[in-house]
């Protein structure tokens, strides 16, 4: 079964919540305020990385490694914790030195109060989407499908999609998002019949 459409984001709108949340950044920076930047580090760690909303909350900045392009997460696997690797592309990793700047300690999402919770995340997620003007059933969870599902389309490898979104099976993977998506669904069904010669 392929992974219903509702469930993640298409390229446009993935370009959108990107440029929206941005642009509101660069605003709230020069205004001292931290909301915008927080929010604009919030969707481009969750698109890039496919990160649980757990997983992102319990960061710290000695998880991030700005030298090897790397972080370092605790993710659940089989009722145990499992310390795992994954690899970041070069614009978030400019993206995460910039935010961290000269912190050495702490959590990495920190707001006036402390620490941001995982329902803080979802918050923050959902007012961006809002801001944006995209459907609100799009949930911060949609993230990693909607990466799973473009980094599939690009690579073709169930394998690599499987460790970056941290599942213990590949079944699992392959269950999810071995079949057609949605977009390749419809781009096979365009013009079906137009190429149909008379005669044929």
């Amino acid at each position: 079964m392929a992974i219903d459409r509702t469930k993640y984001m298409d390229m446009d709108e993935v370009k959108k919540l990107r440029t929206v949340t941005e642009a509101q950044a660069i605003v709230d920076l020069q205004k001292g305020r931290i909301t915008g930047p927080l929010a604009w580090m919030l969707i481009d760690l969750a698109l890039s990385t496919g990160l649980r909303v757990g997983e992102m909350a319990a960061l710290t900045i000695k998880d991030i490694d700005l030298t090897r392009g790397a972080i370092s997460v605790t993710r659940l696997k089989r009722k145990k914790n499992k310390r795992e690797t994954l690899a970041v592309n070069k614009e978030l990793l400019e993206h995460l030195k910039q935010y961290i700047g000269n912190r050495k300690s702490g959590k990495l999402f920190e707001g006036k109060r402390g620490s941001l919770t995982a329902q803080g995340l979802q918050r923050i997620w959902k007012a961006a989407v809002k801001r944006a003007g995209l459907p609100k059933e799009l949930s911060i969870h949609c993230a990693r499908h909607t990466i799973a599902v473009h980094l599939l389309k690009k690579t073709g490898n169930l394998r690599l999609v499987q460790k970056q979104l941290g599942h213990s099976s590949p079944a699992t993977t392959a269950n999810m998002y071995a079949d057609i998506s949605f977009e390749d669904m419809q781009e096979g069904l365009n013009g079906l019949y137009e190429s149909e010669t008379p005669g044929h």
